[in-house]
């Protein structure tokens, strides 16, 4: 049987043939270690080590996913976030980093204060889940439109100790919000539906997640503005709104923010792009 280091290399090179060559190396080393069960230090401190016959077929099934595109989150049944592991597979989107910026954006706000939150497309409920294990005052309502997705956000709940707080409702955007919040997060799809199809051939994962949580109409700010349009319904005074975008959009959804009387600003994610884009509301004597 091959050794760790053998079977190591051996997928490096497939990978580097594969549709995603940028990350061969680190993808090679995460689905080893994931395979055989063990830390990726222990991986490189013993190369000699060799690979049992049911371990070495799993870890090359897992690089031949991974070579054709499929997301190591997937592979793994996992993704870290936000200093959290959340359980993702084909019914979610896989947390990005960037989307750490809206949490911590949603978390300044809210400053340890008892708030009542609404993840709009929630999915895995990263967002969710991470302001709920971190704001311990506050009740979170966790909406979005797939029954499968609910499903997997109340796992990750339950599984991070935040059920109690973190309530899963079904429905269109802000909809099945009947009551004034204080605090409206949103990461909801944002890709135009004319360049998916090349944006797929650029980042890969993209074939393999839900079409309905990456891509919005013409623009990408079809559901966005829906959203925008239904916070004067929702929103308490002095509340504040947070969505996140794609670059070129955080100024249309600034001024569409404006235009319903909020007070926006944009965050900028850890890349130094323009991300996150944030809208205050007036006080209640003011409103």
């Amino acid at each position: 049987m091959r050794t760790w280091g053998e079977a190591r290399a051996s997928a490096i090179a497939r990978l580097r043939g594969g549709v995603d060559p940028r990350t061969a190396a680190l993808d090679a080393d995460v689905l080893l270690a994931f395979a055989l069960g063990v830390g990726k230090e222990e991986l490189f401190a013993h190369p000699e080590r060799r690979l049992g016959p049911d371990d070495d077929a799993r870890f090359t099934a897992l690089v031949e996913r991974r070579a054709r595109g499929e997301p190591v989150a997937y592979l793994r049944g996992f993704k870290e976030f936000y200093g959290l592991r959340f359980r993702v597979d084909h019914r979610v989107l896989v947390p990005r980093p960037e989307t750490e910026t809206l949490v911590d954006e949603a978390r300044a706000f809210i400053g340890g204060r008892a708030l009542t939150v609404v993840d709009v497309g929630t999915g895995c409920g990263a967002i969710a889940c991470a302001i709920a294990a971190h704001e311990r005052g506050v009740r979170v309502i966790a909406v979005d439109a797939s029954p499968d997705a609910l499903a997997v956000c109340e796992a990750n709940a339950l599984a991070l100790g935040v059920a109690e707080r973190v309530e899963p409702r079904l429905g269109d955007l802000l909809t099945p919000v009947r009551e004034r919040v204080d605090v409206v997060c949103a990461n909801l799809p944002y890709l135009p539906e004319r360049a998916l199809e090349h944006l797929v051939g650029e980042r890969t994962s993209l074939a393999f997640e839900p079409r309905a949580a990456v891509a919005a109409g013409d623009d990408g700010l079809a559901l966005i503005r829906r959203a925008v349009a239904d916070l004067p319904r929702v929103l308490a005074p002095g509340g504040a709104a947070f969505f996140e975008c794609d670059p070129p959009q955080t100024a249309e959804v600034a001024r569409d923010l404006e235009a319903i009387g909020l007070a926006p600003t944009v965050a900028r994610d850890l890349a130094g792009s323009p991300r996150v884009v944030r809208g205050v509301a007036r006080h209640a004597q003011e409103a």
